[in-house]
């Protein structure tokens, strides 16, 4: 078995540290391209497996000898890096290497390498590969499905990131991380795939529950048979969708890619170890928290206004300039009721610093640097 580490392993180096949030494809092939050569593969052009729509090389690295298959990739939304990197510490872990004859593994470590270089949920084409499911109207989508019908596996993992608005349902806690095991079917039956799915996410959340800096919950399983897991679900494939989530100050997500490493090891242990399904496994599963999306950056709670005291909500809106990510901070309303909490909130009835300096633009850019509101990078 894998043995599950907490927190920040020193036997982890080469991606976690070089690879920032946001990376230029190219970083990233000559990262990886260090990275494979400990599995006696020499070079990148020995692992691609198809072009995206701009030509850049999308790789599919095989390991393993065991006899149960699992396909996992990331990055199908060009703006979810941390799951990327969560692979990368798993391959560069010095605990993989003894465990690959006890499964095989198939990793597409970015399925949309132009959305990754872009900073963009979509590809080049503005198309969703996690809504092409059965269109396959994108080249990444066809290679998607060809590696899925190749290689037959017995578990997927599609890993994706979510963004920093998911909370509990009573707004008190943030979600570091959610999963869900997706639904197969208009009516969401609950199948022997779906047992299946729920069993990993159930480890996965009883391992790792309170090691959180706020909740691991349960992503709604709504179906859409255009979404690549609800396709996998419905054809008898078990698969759990992982989202890594945010907390706090981490908007490097530095702490959810550990985080997403050891629910990788979980997984991959409780697939390997063949714990069967019991009939406690649904119940334990709709146990995990539901998640809403009531949650912004920053409250800015008795603002004085003309109209009274009032809050102000504002969210970080990521964008890329000169292969840097900043974080620019949008007003997207005031006394809004969906809205329950934030990952920092200030109340000006208890902030002596507060200059009145507070700057709203016409693009709704907020800036005050008595509460140091203001763009920053990662």
């Amino acid at each position: 078995m894998l043995p599950i580490t907490i927190g920040r392993n020193p036997s982890i180096h080469l991606c976690t540290y070089m690879l920032s949030r946001y990376y230029t494809y190219s970083q990233f092939e000559s990262y990886f391209s260090t990275l494979i050569r400990r599995f006696k593969i020499e070079s990148l052009e020995e692992i691609e497996i198809g072009k995206s729509v701009l030509g850049k090389s999308i790789y599919g690295l095989k390991l393993g000898t065991g006899s149960t298959k699992i396909l996992a990739w990331s990055q199908m939304h060009g703006n979810e890096s941390t799951t990327t990197r969560a692979l990368c510490q798993l391959l560069e872990s010095v605990d993989i290497e003894n465990n690959l004859n006890s499964f095989k593994l198939y990793i597409i470590p970015i399925l949309n390498p132009d959305g990754a270089e872009s900073w963009t949920r979509v590809n080049a084409n503005n198309v969703d590969l996690n809504r092409d499911a059965m269109d396959l109207s994108q080249p990444e989508s066809t290679i998607l499905r060809k590696v899925i019908n190749d290689y037959q596996p017995d578990y997927c993992l599609n890993l994706h990131g979510q963004r920093t608005i998911y909370g509990s349902l009573d707004g008190k806690s943030p979600v570091q991380m959610s999963f869900l095991a997706p639904a197969g079917d208009k009516d969401r039956k609950i199948t022997e795939v779906r047992l299946k799915s729920m069993n990993v996410i159930n480890h996965i959340y009883s391992q790792l529950k309170n090691k959180v800096n706020g909740i691991i919950g349960r992503y709604d399983d709504a179906f859409n048979i255009n979404c690549v897991g609800d396709y996998l679900t419905s054809v008898h494939i078990p698969t759990i969708l992982f989202e890594a989530g945010h907390s706090g100050s981490d908007y490097s997500r530095d702490e959810v890619t550990y985080l997403v490493h050891d629910s990788l090891v979980v997984a991959l242990n409780t697939i390997n170890d063949g714990i069967s399904q019991k009939n406690t496994t649904l119940r334990s599963y709709e146990d995990i928290p539901a998640i809403a999306s009531n949650f912004t950056d920053v409250l800015i709670k008795n603002y004085p206004s003309k109209n009274g005291f009032t809050s102000l909500y504002i969210q970080y809106h990521e964008q890329i300039n000169a292969n840097k990510l900043y974080f620019v901070p949008i007003l997207i309303g005031l006394n809004r009721k969906d809205i329950l909490n934030a990952h920092e909130v200030i109340d000006l009835s208890d902030v002596s610093t507060f200059e009145n300096d507070l700057v709203i633009d016409e693009n709704l850019e907020v800036y005050s640097e008595s509460l140091n509101i203001k763009i920053f990078t990662n």
